[in-house]
């Protein structure tokens, strides 16, 4: 069943519209800091001396990670070989933007081919055919559409600020929790050690070098507990690593249990610890891994937890860090960090205002991701409605659009019968001189 075109269209094929050239070799040696836009697999990827196009075109990247990827330069561009070109056949008888906004509604699937490597070709493209009404009509569809994905860009910078803000909510929560201003008592708080704070022996690290090795690794067994497991305050349990019950001999005194704080040595932006759940296997922490079992006689495993995240915590394990790669501290420096201490009873009152805030930032966390994910399917919500012509009115002034076809098809004829081949390497040679009183910009 073919496709139902709204009234005064034409499908057509993008051969029809445009010659379709590569763009020309460019080594990475010859790209400079000041001249002209080069335009290479993902968008701009330099300057150059010379400028191989002099006015605006529609590329489309066709080879690579980026491939699909399509633009519309600004005018003085150079365009390397890793993208097609279209050029006109014939000037003011097509909208490029419209152009654009056509081949970015399509699917990528309809014209890139290749796993390994995905790349699209001309011939495929020549043969893509394309919604295409009256060149009035298209003016007006990419003036909507323009105004449109304006409102959505502002939208998606003002939603994108949210993850920060709420990120900057829940610290700023643990740093009042553990300084008292979350609950404001007046009772007295101690300054201790967490050293003091934990069981005999109940700061321990994972094994290091060759007590553990990737080929010890299993796919089932004894869980080992890996850094990839560990976030703030979140234990990561999809990615499983195991080593067998005759390995696990040899490493019983790194062993881990539910409830013991499991704390990343390294230190960078922040400080990545959880609290560990029920495994359904035994359990070693690796290397790295250092393992916090609190007294809890002493210390509220939950409000000890959100003290290790705190900007407090991290404020003071900052300047104990070494190495230059990889930050870092050891389970000595750990034991020395201070902890503001309440009575138990605070601390649990703590731990529960702390959760119902969290739960808080939660819920809009939640509605955030959900609309999101509805603003991300929007673009090609509003690019399927444009192209079924819903978007704007049609006029009965908007002209023929067999007639535009028809003056595009002459203009082609005339270029292939007398003039193309010396037409374009005339345009060729200009193209590729560098004109020193035009600048980008003017």
């Amino acid at each position: 069943m073919e496709k139902e075109l709204p009234k005064g269209w034409v499908e057509t094929e993008i051969d029809n519209l445009f010659y379709l050239v590569y763009g020309k070799g460019l080594l990475t040696k010859d790209l400079i800091e000041d001249g002209y836009d080069v335009y290479g697999a993902n968008g701009i990827i330099g300057k150059y001396s010379k400028y191989l196009y002099k006015d605006s075109k529609v590329i489309i990247s066709c080879r690579g990670a980026g491939c699909g990827i399509i633009h519309r330069t600004k005018p003085f561009a150079y365009v390397t070989s890793n993208s097609i070109v279209f050029e006109e056949i014939s000037a003011n008888h097509i909208n490029l933007d419209f152009i654009k906004y056509a081949l970015e509604s399509i699917d990528k699937e309809d014209v890139i081919t290749g796993t390994a490597q995905p790349q699209i070709t001309i011939q495929l493209l020549k043969n893509l055919q394309i919604p295409f009404p009256p060149l009035r009509e298209q003016k007006r569809i990419v003036a909507k559409l323009d105004t449109l994905f304006g409102h959505l860009d502002a939208l998606k910078t003002r939603l994108d600020r949210i993850p920060q803000l709420l990120k900057d909510f829940r610290q700023k929560v643990l740093t009042q929790a553990v300084t008292g201003k979350l609950t404001e008592k007046l009772n007295k708080w101690d300054k201790i050690k967490l050293g003091d704070l934990v069981l005999k022996g109940g700061i321990f690290d994972g094994p290091f070098g060759s007590n553990l090795k990737t080929e010890d690794y299993t796919t089932k067994g004894i869980r080992v507990v890996r850094l990839e497991n560990i976030e703030h305050l979140n234990f990561i349990e999809n990615k499983s690593t195991f080593v067998s019950d005759e390995k696990y001999d040899t490493l019983l005194r790194h062993t881990v249990i539910e409830g013991d704080i499991i704390f990343s040595s390294f230190i960078s932006e922040d400080i990545r610890a959880c609290i560990l759940p029920e495994i359904k296997t035994k359990a070693i922490a690796k290397a790295d891994c250092f393992c916090i079992r609190p007294n809890e006689s002493l210390v509220n495993k939950k409000y000890l937890l959100f003290f290790l995240v705190s900007n407090n915590a991290f404020n003071q394990l900052v300047t104990k860090i070494h190495g230059a790669t990889r930050p870092r501290i050891n389970t000595t420096q750990l034991k020395t960090l201070v902890i503001s201490l309440p009575e138990l009873r605070e601390q649990q009152e703590i731990v529960r205002r702390v959760e119902s805030l969290f739960a808080k930032a939660d819920q809009i966390e939640a509605s955030y991701q959900k609309l999101k994910a509805k603003i991300e399917q929007l673009p090609q919500a509003l690019l399927a409605k444009a192209f079924r012509g819903e978007l704007v009115e049609q006029l009965p002034t908007d002209g023929d659009v067999q007639e535009l076809l028809e003056e595009i098809r002459k203009a082609k004829a005339g270029l292939e019968k007398g003039g193309r081949t010396k037409k374009i390497k005339g345009n060729e040679e200009m193209r590729m001189v560098a004109e020193d009183e035009v600048r980008y910009g003017k």
